[in-house]
């Protein structure tokens, strides 16, 4: 008997890791699969909570509607370890979920909180093919990219556990089974074709990077090209995940890389004189330890001070330009009387 995987995925939107305000993922919080064979019968099933990198930020409507508490998610294995167990259960077998989202928040996943590269996300994330337009066409609605809960209403099937990670991949199973026992060939194309394998990790680096060094002739200079080179784990070597960069003083920039295998560390970048008059650059990396987590947050502050600060002076620059032909007017008025 052949098989597929039915997966998905709850997420809530999450700030960047990095905690710049500004920027913003969808973090996954709970992964529900069931493996359904030919006649769409569930034969296993994979579910598991994943612990949020910042649970001050779950707004109470998303945990109510996501059927999740704050106790639990805090005991939940991090995100690393559940995609782990998440890719032992599938094995090589192939993956569907309701619509595209799925794959395109497991990638974001894997890049802020696994601390993948774009490239290495990209081949270690397993391909999930869409089943809204296979199953909306047998199930005979159109358009063919409907919501879960309309092909579930379509088909008499009962929804009464929706945005939950298990319960939307069992009832996406009941499915399968109702037009399995219409029409086998409808559901065939899920079982049909290759299993799908992941592609193999990209190996580090067997030395260390070896580039010249350049000179510039600002400390700006010097940041900006620094910030755009990629990084690398300073233990193993591996391509190292980038966060969002925040300026700490004219001459220092720092951000958060996360490594896979080696955790999260601390990267700043100096901009150096040198006895030309010009600038280098230099990196340091550091285990984001209490004492790196302490630099990092006051780097945080400041900035969003600095943020608030030029806010205020801009919208005072703004007032004072629209209050300025009313005074220019009643000036003239004054000279003509």
């Amino acid at each position: 008997m052949k098989h597929c995987i039915i997966a998905d995925f709850e997420w809530c939107v999450t700030p960047h890791p990095t905690g710049d305000r500004f920027q913003y993922f969808n973090e996954i919080l709970s992964v529900g699969a069931v493996r359904v064979d030919e006649e769409g019968r569930i034969v296993d099933r994979f579910y598991s909570l994943v612990l949020p990198e910042c649970a001050a930020y779950l707004h109470p409507v998303i945990l109510s509607s996501l059927r999740l508490s704050r106790d639990a998610l805090a005991a939940a294995p991090a995100f690393p370890e559940v995609f782990r167990q998440f890719l032992t259960f599938v094995g090589g077998t192939r993956i569907f979920t309701w619509g595209c989202a799925d794959r395109s928040a497991l990638l974001q996943n894997l890049r802020m909180k696994a601390g993948y590269s774009a490239e290495k996300a990209g081949a270690e994330a397993p391909q999930m093919r869409d089943l809204q337009p296979l199953l909306s066409r047998g199930a005979g609605i159109s358009p063919p990219y409907p919501s879960l809960a309309a092909v579930l209403a379509m088909l008499h099937i009962r929804n009464e556990n929706r945005h939950n990670a298990m319960a939307d991949a069992e009832d996406t199973a009941r499915i399968v089974s109702v037009l399995a026992a219409k029409d086998p060939t409808l559901v065939a194309p899920l079982f049909a074709g290759s299993q799908n394998v992941s592609a193999a990790p990209i190996p580090p680096p067997s030395a260390p990077d070896t580039e010249e060094t350049r000179t510039y002739r600002t400390p700006g200079e010097a940041l900006n090209e620094a910030r755009r080179l990629p990084r690398r784990c300073p233990v193993c070597r591996a391509p190292i995940g980038v966060g969002t960069w925040i300026r700490v003083s004219r001459e220092e920039i720092a951000t958060l890389c996360s490594c896979e295998t080696d955790g999260r560390f601390l990267c700043t970048v100096s901009a150096v004189q040198t006895a030309d008059s010009t600038y280098t650059a230099h990196d340091v990396l550091e285990p984001f330890a209490a004492a790196a987590r302490a630099r990092y947050e006051g780097a945080r502050r400041a900035a969003r001070m600095r943020r608030l600060k030029q806010a205020k002076a801009s919208d005072g620059t703004v007032q004072a330009v629209q209050n300025a032909p009313a005074s220019d007017a009643a000036s003239s008025e004054q000279k003509n009387s």
